[in-house]
C-alpha cells in the first residue's frame, strides 16, 4: 500500500483540481486508501481568505491569512497520515510562495524567501509536488469562460507566478509534467510519479530547501 504526503501544484488554468480528484479517484478504484484535500480550506479561515480576494485586504494580511488557514490544516493532515493514508493536496504551501511572492514584490526584500521563512514552523513537508507546468497565456484561455475572475488571473500576475513555480521546482521533491496534454496522459504520468516516490522506504522528511535569491 501506498501512503505519504503529496502536493498539486500550478497556475490558475494547470488542471489542479480536476487532475488531483481524478487521481485520487483512480488510486481508490486500486485499493489504496487516499484522502482529498486542497487549500485554501472549506473552514471558516478558508472562508475568509475567499472574501480577501474579493475585499483586497492586501497582500501582507492575505499572506498571513493563508498561514493561518495551513497550521489550522495541519492536523487534518497528520491525522490522514498516521492512518496510513496517501493524503493528495490541491494547492499547498508552495502555492502561497508562488502567488503570494509575486503580489509581495517591492512591498519586501526577496518575498519568497521571506514567506518560506515564516511558514516553517507552520508547514510538513511533502514527499511529493506535482507541478502541472502549462504558460500563463494557456492558463487563462482555458479559464477565459469563467464567469466570476479574482485577481490572480491577470496575465502579467500569473507569468511572475509561473516563473515563481520554475525557481521552487529545482528542489528535488518536485516532479514536473507537461499540463497541455489530454487528463489520461497527465494522470497516468502522476501516478507512475507516485508510485516510485512512495512505494518504497523514504527518508525522514526534511524542511524545503528555502530558495536564498531569487531576484524577486
Amino acid at each position: 500500500m501506498l501512503k505519504g504526503f503529496v502536493t498539486f501544484e500550478g497556475i490558475d488554468g494547470s488542471g489542479k483540481s480536476t487532475v488531483s480528484r481524478l487521481v485520487a479517484e483512480s488510486l481508490e478504484k486500486r485499493g489504496e486508501r487516499v484522502f482529498l484535500t486542497g487549500e485554501p480550506t472549506h473552514s471558516w479561515l478558508g472562508d475568509a481568505i475567499r472574501r480577501a480576494y474579493h475585499d483586497d485586504v492586501g497582500p501582507l494580511a492575505e499572506s498571513f491569512l493563508f498561514l493561518a488557514d495551513r497550521a489550522a490544516h495541519l492536523e487534518e493532515i497528520r491525522a490522514h497520515l498516521a492512518r496510513g493514508e496517501i493524503v493528495l493536496c490541491d494547492r499547498y504551501a508552495d502555492s502561497t510562495y508562488a502567488y503570494q511572492a509575486a503580489r509581495l514584490e517591492g512591498v519586501v526584500s526577496k518575498p519568497i524567501a521571506f514567506l518560506q521563512g515564516i511558514s516553517e514552523p507552520w508547514i510538513l513537508p511533502p514527499d511529493l509536488t506535482i507541478l502541472l507546468r502549462i504558460s500563463a497565456e494557456a492558463g487563462l484561455a482555458r479559464i477565459a469562460d469563467r464567469p466570476a475572475k479574482v485577481r490572480f488571473e491577470d496575465l502579467s500576475l500569473l507569468t511572475k507566478v509561473a516563473a515563481n513555480y520554475d525557481l521552487l521546482a529545482r528542489s528535488k521533491r518536485y516532479a514536473v509534467v507537461d499540463a497541455t496534454r489530454s487528463k489520461e496522459d497527465i494522470v497516468d504520468e502522476v501516478i507512475r510519479a507516485i508510485e516510485t516516490r512512495l512505494a518504497g522506504p523514504r527518508p525522514r522528511a526534511v524542511r524545503s530547501r528555502r530558495i536564498r535569491s531569487t531576484g524577486d
